[in-house]
Parts: C-alpha cells; structure tokens; sequence
C-alpha cells in the first residue's frame, strides 16, 4: 500500500521543512537531516519535495528540463517505434501541458489539502494530546507525526494516519463505526479501546491495552489478526517479518510518564529507544556491548539517572562528546 502520510503534500506542508531546503536553518537542519537519516525508506520522497522548493523558489515559469524529459520518455515509451515520428510532433504541446498542470496540482494540493486535514508534528521533548472530531484523544509521543479529516460527518469509517508512535483512547459509538490507524504496514481497526502503536524501526508495532482491535497486515491478501489486551504484535512489510508475543501493556505505554521501561533487552536497543525519544545519540567504543542486556527505567527528562545507573551496572565511563552525543567506555577511566 502506498504511503498515506509521508506524501509530497506532506513535507512541502511543514514549515521546518521549507526552512531547512531554503534557508539552511541550522536547527531545522539537524532535525530534518537525522529525520531523513532514520526513515531511508521517505529519501525519494524527500527529495522531490526539495527540488519542487527549490524549483519554486528560484521562479522558473518552466518545469525543470529533466521532469519534462522524464515525463516525455514514459508518453513515448508507449508509442510504437514506427509511427513514432510523426506522432511526436503532434502529441508534444499536449505533453508539455500535462507537465505544467501536474506542476501546478502538486502546488495546489496542500492548500486544499490542509482545508480537508489537520496534520499534526512534535519534536524531540514534545508530547502533544490531540482531542479528535469524535472525543477520542491521541497522545503524540516525540518526533512523530498524525493526520486526520477535520470533520467525522457521516457513517463512514474514522481514519487517522501515524508516523512515530503515539497512545490511541478510542471513544465507542453507537452502531459500532469503525476507528482505523493507517501506518506503513497494517491497518488498525478499532471500535473502542486503548492502545500503543510504533511505527519506527521500519515496523509497526501495536500493544493492546484494553479493549479489541483487528489488524490487516499491508501485505497480499491477509486475514485479520484479532487482538487481546496484552498482546503484541509486531509486523514489518519490508522485512515481512511477524511476531505475537504477551507483554505487560503498560511498558510499552510508560513514556506518557517521561519513562522507558525494559526487561531483559539488549543494550543496542536500549540505546536506540533513548534515542528516538530523546534525540541522544550514544557510541560504544566496544561494540560487543551492544548485546548486553539491561533491565530497568529510563526517566527522559532525567537521562543522567541513566547514565549513572548504566555506569555502575556495567563498570562504564561515559563521558559527554557533544550537544546530545556521548562516548561510552569500559572501566572506570
């Protein structure tokens, strides 16, 4: 399934975007540069919003050279090699036009797209509660992004789009309407319930707290994978990986109290978590730590806790390298 949130319309809607291809600000510049670092599978995407801005900017009343020869190429192909010449003549002022006016739609559509939608971002540090059309509420996680209709008029299906991770409450209506969570890899429908959803590590993960949710994998022709309070499951339409375990829901829920909560898992995701949650980015000089387990709490708005902890469980130094950079060392020099 394409990928409903992370469009061209997206990125040229967000303003740290624009500020980062046009004017080089140094702050949207790491953020966007890590963003695009951590999400490879966005980097043609990203790139075609960068050159539509600068495109735009530099005020070219003609579509770039390498657009129109692309979009001629694919009308050409098309055409039979023998008449290909007289007909190049005659389809080439229709083709050209077909260029501009697709140039023009993709500047258009998100204007009219954010009259239809209301798209909403944090940033690292940032949690944001989001109340939806229908009473129920979204808490927004750091560095992710959701998109949903401004109005849920109608019997159709409630539809929200996430990228990152995020806290779903969803309110029961009468007659059972469908709540659907759109990511990268399943579909989550939902009547009413409460649940956790990852969308990084180019996985979707979803945590059933209580209720019931179905999940359609976005892979072939799938059947639905009926959920339980206190399942996991995790699936990866790139890798077309799967799994189902029993985990303790609120684990998977604790960073809405600033804390990361593990259990016997390894240093390297560990070390990712704070990461996507903080921005922190730590190195290990000795990379056979990696497979280290750790068992524990991580409260981010208190990392050196952490870092303490980690120090003494481990016999490590850990020194800082940098604005949110750290070097970790074994010993205690």
């Amino acid at each position: 399934m394409a990928d409903q949130t992370f469009t061209l319309e997206y990125f040229l809607s967000q303003p740290g975007f624009r500020e980062w291809v046009l004017e080089k600000d140094p702050r949207a510049t790491e953020h966007w540069e890590d963003w695009a670092r951590r999400h490879p599978e966005h980097a043609a995407t990203i790139q075609a919003a960068e050159d539509w801005l600068l495109t735009t900017a530099a005020q070219q009343a003609a579509p770039p050279a390498q657009l129109q020869e692309a979009t001629w190429e694919r009308i050409v192909a098309s055409i039979d090699e023998a008449p290909r010449r007289r007909t190049i003549m005659r389809w080439m002022p229709w083709a050209a036009a077909a260029v501009v006016i697709g140039i023009l739609a993709m500047v258009l559509l998100p204007e009219k797209e954010s009259e239809a939608f209301n798209t909403v971002s944090t940033a690292f540090g940032e949690v944001k509660t989001i109340s939806l059309p229908d009473g129920s509420e979204i808490r927004l996680n750091v560095n992710s992004t959701v998109k949903y209709a401004v109005s849920w008029d109608g019997d159709s299906a409630r539809e929200v789009w996430l990228g990152g991770e995020a806290f779903f409450e969803v309110k029961h209506e009468s007659g059972n309407r469908k709540f659907i969570v759109h990511t990268n890899d399943v579909d989550i429908q939902v009547v009413g319930t409460a649940f956790n959803v990852n969308t990084r590590r180019v996985q979707t993960q979803v945590v059933l707290q209580n209720g019931k949710v179905n999940l359609k994998l976005n892979w072939k022709d799938t059947s639905l994978i009926a959920m339980r309070p206190g399942d996991m499951v995790t699936w990866s339409a790139e890798r077309k990986e799967l799994s189902n375990n029993r985990v303790d829901p609120g684990h998977y829920a604790a960073w809405q109290q600033q804390r990361l909560i593990f259990q016997d898992a390894t240093l390297a995701d560990v070390l990712l978590a704070l990461e996507e949650n903080t921005g922190i980015k730590v190195q290990l000089e000795d990379s056979a730590m990696l497979k280290e387990t750790f068992t524990g709490t991580i409260p981010t708005d208190h990392i050196d806790v952490f870092f303490k902890t980690l120090s003494r469980s481990f016999d490590i130094t850990i020194t800082e390298n940098g604005k949110n950079r750290y070097v970790i060392r074994k010993g205690g020099q």
